[in-house]
């Protein structure tokens, strides 16, 4: 049997092409109540679904957007999309999900397939903090486009939205400096990613403020996976042993760029026999749900992740929509939440904002 088409559906209801296009894009004006309820239940009856390329055609949005994310085994970025896709179905938006594994040529084969399917616009979180490539081809296509998590050039230079990074990994590092004798390590991100270079810069203003000697912090760099983390510390804690080192370790804190290597700093840490917190604290960054599932819970600093997902969508609906939002960035605030990894203090050293455009106020 034939799909049915708007055409059959104006027949059977005795009515313009044109009337039946305004019950589907609830117009109200030039319908009548009657009118409107006949028409709907001939759509009913038939199973007749509008076609959104039609639809698209007719009036210049295919009422849907694109979301790139960078690696979907991440925990984390599912919240993100989570919010995002949230805020678009509750302003009758479709999603399409693009997966670019961290690869950004991947990234830019995505960005021509969205382009090719119509989206009314984009959100990037980009694979690379470099891709300026990707953001001017879905521009010079007439595509509004928002970033989300990466900056990529200046903060400032596209609509975008973010965390601020260097605050949170500021109050995270104060926190495991006030340990007496405090000997951090601090597992970094891949150095060319925006949240990488933001992170350490907060660890390093810590260690300043803290008055901490420099030789207390040792920075090594992994890749945000869980097994980087954890090699990473079982490197450190057998170098230190093949060296006939005493028991005692070079350090008694991590902190960790994301929680998946705080995680796998733990697994490291519990194979080698090193008690937590007691010998050495742990801390990671993004609060995903397997934070509060290690044993003992891992003290992390929390993103807001759904909400900036959300935000974004809605920046760019308004872009879409041809209005210019009132701030062309918002910076949202992490919180650091305390859990059984970190040792109780009876007074944190306090942490000021190191940045003042915060997530409140309108878009």
């Amino acid at each position: 049997m034939a799909r049915p088409t708007i055409s059959d559906i104006a027949k059977q209801a005795g009515v313009s092409k044109a009337t039946v296009s305004r019950v589907l894009n609830n117009r109200p004006q030039g319908v009548g109540g009657p009118t409107r309820e006949r028409i709907r239940k001939i759509m009913d009856d038939t199973g007749f679904h509008p076609s959104a390329l039609a639809r698209g055609l007719t009036t210049g949005q295919s009422r849907s957007v694109g979301l790139i994310i960078p690696d979907i085994a991440n925990p984390f970025y599912p919240l993100l999309v989570s919010g995002a896709e949230r805020a678009l179905s509750a302003a009758g938006y479709s999603l399409f999900l693009c997966h670019s594994a961290g690869d950004v040529a991947k990234e830019g084969e995505a960005i021509r397939v969205l382009i090719e399917k119509g989206v009314d616009g984009v959100i990037l979180d980009s694979a690379g903090s470099q891709s300026d490539a990707q953001v001017r081809t879905l521009e010079k296509a007439g595509i509004p486009v928002v970033l989300l998590d990466r900056v990529i050039g200046k903060r400032s230079s596209r609509y975008g939205v973010f965390l601020d990074n260097q605050l949170g990994a500021r109050q995270a590092a104060l926190h495991l400096l006030a340990r007496e004798a405090c000997r951090l390590i601090y597992i970094n991100g891949p150095a060319r990613l925006s949240q990488s270079v933001e992170r350490r810069s907060g660890v390093e203003a810590a260690l300043r403020d803290s008055g901490v000697a420099a030789d207390r912090l040792r920075i090594v760099a992994g890749d945000f996976t869980l097994e980087s983390g954890r090699c990473l510390t079982a490197s450190l804690i057998e170098a230190q042993r093949a060296a006939g080192a005493d028991r005692r370790l070079a350090f008694n804190a991590i902190f960790a760029a994301n929680d998946l290597m705080a995680i796998g700093a733990l697994r490291a840490l519990r194979q080698a026999g090193v008690a937590v917190p007691e010998e050495v604290e742990v801390i990671g960054f993004d609060d995903i749900e397997f934070a509060r599932m290690t044993e003992p819970p891992l003290t992390t600093v929390a993103q807001p992740a759904q909400e900036m997902g959300a935000i974004s969508a809605e920046l760019l609906l308004r872009l879409v929509a041809g209005r210019r939002p009132r701030r062309k960035t918002v910076l949202t605030t992490p919180r650091l939440v305390l859990r059984g990894t970190t040792v109780a203090r009876s007074a944190s050293a306090p942490s000021r904002s190191l940045a003042g455009d915060r997530n409140h106020g309108k878009l």
